[in-house]
């Protein structure tokens, strides 16, 4: 703090103008008790927030909540919205913003919307229909619990996808400076993916014409002789 004080008296009054918001953040930085709110964990991307995830081996995790919604039909999974948020939201209140941006892209909106139990809130947002798992009533027979179970099931298949992402996309960590670059990280490791999938797809396809070709040069009945007469 004492070469903070000396830098502003040294400073002429275009300095202290120029350099106003740095000696503000490291004021802060330097000032920052252990239980003060909006703590500054890193002086180059002051946007960093410490975020609780609840898990005994990692209670707490530095970085920024990254937001995505996927398609839930079996097979290769796309991802239709990713967004990173800045703060710290409820995770029930991303939901609107991954809409918003689904929307802006064109996109049709889902009739409906699986969600953890995490998302409690509002059942319906702009006309999609939010669930999240719930105790099974009594009047439920056994097929409709089981019919329940399986569909939020679809829900946990998208954890291995974020591991995915962060592990082979590195969305881990971000290197873009900026209160844009965990943004563009995000739409970066999700492009990454779905392009990924779509090869995977162009593969199988390309695979099944193959395939397809030699089961039609084989079952000719001319090309049949002409490969017997060619070994006599």
């Amino acid at each position: 703090m004492r070469l903070i004080r000396e830098l502003q008296r040294n400073f002429n009054a275009e300095q202290q103008e120029f350099y106003k918001d740095l000696m503000t953040l490291y004021t802060k930085v330097v000032t920052q008790k252990r239980n003060d709110a909006d703590k500054i964990y890193s002086i180059h991307k002051p946007f960093t927030r410490c975020i609780a995830k609840g898990k005994a081996h990692s209670q707490y995790e530095f970085g920024n909540k990254v937001g995505l919604i996927t398609t839930a039909n079996k097979g290769k999974k796309i991802i239709l919205g990713i967004k990173a948020f800045l703060q710290t939201p409820y995770d029930g209140h991303t939901i609107e913003p991954l809409l918003e941006q689904m929307e802006t892209g064109g996109q049709k909106l889902p009739k409906e919307l699986l969600y953890d139990r995490g998302g409690r809130g509002k059942s319906e947002i702009k006309g999609v229909k939010i669930s999240i798992p719930s105790t099974p009533r009594k009047k439920d027979t056994a097929y409709q619990k089981q019919t329940k179970r399986k569909k939020f099931r679809t829900r946990a298949a998208i954890e291995p996808i974020i591991g995915h992402l962060k592990t082979d996309f590195r969305l881990a960590k971000n290197y873009f400076m900026g209160e844009t670059g965990p943004q563009i990280n995000a739409l970066l490791a999700a492009t990454a993916w779905n392009m990924k999938k779509m090869m995977e797809l162009l593969k199988q396809k390309i695979i099944f014409l193959f395939y397809k070709i030699q089961i039609m040069l084989f079952s000719n009945p001319v090309f049949k002789y002409k490969l017997n007469s060619g070994f006599c």
